[in-house]
């Protein structure tokens, strides 16, 4: 059986925005998908949730893992972390690399980002396939930061016009299932 993992964002969790759709839609077509409620998440870290989600009993090698917003990041996170096995497929959907040009508070995500940033040969190296879902008018997290690594890892990225950050307003994500058929990644 395949396996999906979905990780939701901050002050989210695995009952909200289009993760519901996204797993029922995963589920038919034979997954056995994990949709984790992380840990402390109105402050998300990256070392709270790399220990959570490597010591869940988990398997993670060869999974589809999605992520948005700061679950997204998390992705980045996971499979940069040593103790990770190489995925088949990651997809960020609405990441951001830093917390510049946003107006997001630093101190509430100084623990999601790596002090040198993302390594972008190690993120291809732990992932057969990386895609990048971003709405193009996206307030919260920069468009440009997610351009700028999906141009750095050689990845896909999929532009939701006029999409804003793709969470509330969408309990439905197809662009984002449309792209995994497209690509052959289901």
């Amino acid at each position: 059986m395949k396996r999906a993992v979905i990780l939701h964002g901050t002050n989210a969790s695995p009952d909200k925005n289009w993760f519901p759709w996204l797993k029922k839609f995963l589920e038919q077509h034979d997954y056995q998908v994990w949709v984790p409620e992380l840990p402390h998440n109105d402050t998300p870290n990256r070392f709270t949730y790399n220990d959570f989600l490597l010591n869940s009993g988990w398997d993670f090698a060869d999974n589809l893992v999605i992520g948005h917003s700061s679950g997204a990041v998390s992705v980045l996170n996971l499979i940069s972390d040593e103790r990770c096995p190489k995925i088949k497929t990651a997809v960020m959907v609405g990441v951001w690399t830093d917390n510049a040009g946003t107006h997001l508070d630093p101190e509430r995500f100084k623990d999601l980002f790596p002090e040198n940033g993302f390594n972008p040969v190690l993120l291809k190296s732990k992932s057969d396939n990386m895609l990048f879902v971003h709405g193009e008018l996206d307030p919260t997290c920069p468009l440009e930061q997610a351009v700028a690594l999906a141009k750095s890892t050689s990845s896909d990225m999929v532009i939701v016009s006029g999409g804003n950050h793709l969470a509330a307003d969408y309990p439905e994500l197809p662009q984002l299932t449309s792209a995994l058929q497209l690509h052959g990644w289901l």
